[in-house]
């Protein structure tokens, strides 16, 4: 469905709904404003008037009296629509924290996703492009490399190559039979590639590997795993156009792991349409809780959305949320995807153990450096490769030399007078000595070792543009849903700061829960760092017996289905003391209750 109709027919469906809450809304205010009128001084009507003057702080000694309300406006199938503009108002840090699905990069059962939509771009590319690095042309070379095109000079298969049409022997046929390969295939093939790229390159940056989630006791540091193949997508990543992807893998520097990064520069991609919104349907109680200033003995609140014991959101509504206007194909517009090589030339082992790989140093290096991606790349396409042949020269029955493979370790036996082998290896290490020295080329191919890229400086950047992602816009969708409706923590915390109630700077505040709730009473709760704008912290939060708030009375015992905050139970003729952020201390005695749905306090500041 396109945008437009689809916007028209939920905003008529939107105004129907809202049509019945806004005479809710005016009946409530008009019948406020005649009680109000009714009760005032002669019973006539009165002009309500509103005090917006902020007390003065208390000075120590001076008492004042607050009273904190508890009143309920519940709401069922509120709904509030984000466009793209919402979404960017909202903090950036909400945005962050906000999962939303994780992209899978190399798809399954032969789907072709973004790496293997960016890797065969960078096959496509000509090598003789002027704005390619010498470098990057090198690795495109490489990339296209078959048995029929290979150059092995500076390789410990050259001479024996070389001398094979001598003899008769094509060195293409020898190549190819070898490696189970086609003579015009490429060596480092793509799915075996895309699949080194991935793990090694990609999964191995730590903001790859971890994703936001709630604090809890199972993500106790607020992030949770990325299951690897994935890159996790945060509403920041989608509603900026993916312009985030440098900042968060790009260089990673922290005590005890380092990254290179593997995007730099801008990134942009084609995900929203201009007319894109999100639709979200609620169940709240429309009035916030109000609480109490210490510092100001004044009435302030706290918003309500998400403190709630019933569910914010009725997941057995197919629609409680409508995400409207994601592009139908996303594509990447435009990326520059670097790797990394290592400082120095790398060896071949030169043994077949350990298994599966071998003795060779290039398993020490840092996942991500290019040498790595290589050898993991044959290591995946060659490990249970298994095979041999010998060639023989005319009606000559003893042959001229023969390979043999036996899962990847290659073996070659010469007879005569045509040349010395190179000693066993395995094809992963060949591939990697392959790669090192083409990498290394200079500009000239019948000269590669002149203006040659010293070691160390081979690394390439390669600049994608219009690159499917390799998922539609119904698949983002449904993951989206199915992953909120998992864990729908992290969007009750958007919904509290788009719906905000909050007002003034109280340190605690006021529950009264249904009659049929199980906690029965008048609770306070003392403020958390996400209940207030700021996010204040205290030094001593909570409430206490003593003056010098040493005796704890305070618990996080449930009511209504909160266990985070703590709490006390208050009744007439009690007293305690509690602080405020800024260390001053408070006296306050609980008098006797103006009505059921109201305590009364009297703050005292002691010092």
């Amino acid at each position: 469905m396109s945008v437009v109709p689809a916007r028209r027919a939920w905003v008529r469906g939107r105004a129907r709904r809202r049509g019945a809450l806004a005479w809710v809304r005016w009946g409530l205010l008009l019948g406020g404003l005649l009680l109000g009128g009714l009760l005032g001084a002669g019973g006539c009507m009165a002009v309500p008037t509103v005090d917006t003057t902020e007390p003065a702080p208390l000075a120590v000694g001076e008492s004042r009296e607050v009273v904190l309300e508890a009143l309920r406006l519940d709401v069922a199938g509120y709904e509030q629509v984000l466009t793209r503009a919402d979404l960017l108002a909202l903090p950036r840090e909400t945005r962050r924290k906000l999962w939303l699905y994780d992209l899978d990069l190399r798809g399954e059962a032969g789907e072709q996703r973004l790496i293997d939509h960016a890797l065969a771009a960078i096959r496509a590319t000509d090598p003789t492009d002027a704005s390619l690095g010498q470098a990057e042309r090198n690795m495109v070379r490489l990339l296209n490399m078959t048995p029929a095109n290979a150059d092995l000079s500076g390789t410990p298969m050259a001479n024996l190559l070389n001398l094979a049409p001598q003899v008769g022997i094509a060195a293409p046929e020898v190549l190819a039979e070898s490696m189970g390969i086609e003579v015009d295939a490429p060596f480092l093939g793509g799915e075996a590639l895309a699949g080194s790229l991935v793990d090694n390159v990609i999964s191995s940056h730590p903001n790859a590997r971890r994703r936001p989630a709630p604090v809890s006791d199972a993500h106790p540091d607020g992030t949770a795993p990325v299951p690897k193949g994935h890159l996790p997508v945060t509403l920041e990543d989608v509603a900026t156009g993916l312009e985030t992807l440098s900042q968060t893998y790009g260089p990673y520097v922290a005590p005890g792991e380092t990254h290179p990064g593997f995007v730099s520069g801008a990134t942009k991609a084609d995900m929203l349409e201009p007319g894109f919104f999100m639709a979200v349907r609620a169940n709240a109680n429309a009035l916030p809780f109000k609480g109490c200033d210490l510092s100001h003995a004044a009435a302030g609140s706290v918003t309500s959305i998400g403190k709630e014991s019933t569910p914010l959101f009725d997941f057995s509504d197919p629609n409680w949320i409508t995400i409207v206007g994601v592009v139908e194909k996303p594509a990447v517009t435009e990326m520059q995807f670097t790797i990394v090589e290592a400082p120095g030339f790398v060896k071949a082992g030169d043994s077949a153990l350990p298994l599966p790989m071998g003795n060779g140093p290039v398993w020490h290096l840092p996942a991500w450096s290019l040498e790595r991606v290589v050898a993991d790349a044959g290591l995946r396409a060659f490990q249970e490769r298994t095979w041999s042949k010998s060639w023989a020269l005319g009606a000559d029955p003893k042959p001229l030399f023969e390979v043999t493979l036996r899962e990847g370790w290659m073996q070659l036996r010469s007879k005569g007078d045509i040349g010395a082998p190179p000693p066993p290896l395995y094809i992963w290490d060949l591939m990697g000595l392959v790669a090192q020295t083409r990498l290394h080329d200079g500009p000239d191919p019948e000269a590669p070792s002149v203006d040659a890229i010293p070691e160390g400086q081979a690394s390439v950047t390669f600049t994608l543009r219009d690159i499917p992602i390799g998922v539609t816009h119904d698949q983002i969708n449904a993951s989206i849903q199915a992953n909120l409706e998992a864990d729908p923590s992290s969007l009750v915390s958007v919904a509290a700061q788009i719906l905000d109630q909050s007002a003034g700077a109280p340190d605690f505040y006021y529950v009264r829960p249904l009659w049929n709730a199980a906690e029965q009473g008048d609770w306070l709760l003392f403020v958390l760092p996400d209940d207030v704008a700021g996010a204040p912290t205290y030094a001593t939060p909570g409430f206490f017996a003593d003056s010098a708030l040493t005796q704890p009375i305070h618990s996080q015992r449930s009511v209504e289905g909160d266990t985070s905050h703590l709490k006390v139970r208050v009744s007439p003729g009690q007293t305690f003391y509690c602080a405020d952020q800024v260390g001053g201390a408070f006296r306050v005695d609980v008098l006797a209750k103006p009505s059921l749905a109201r305590v009364r306090l009297r703050v005292t500041r002691v010092r």
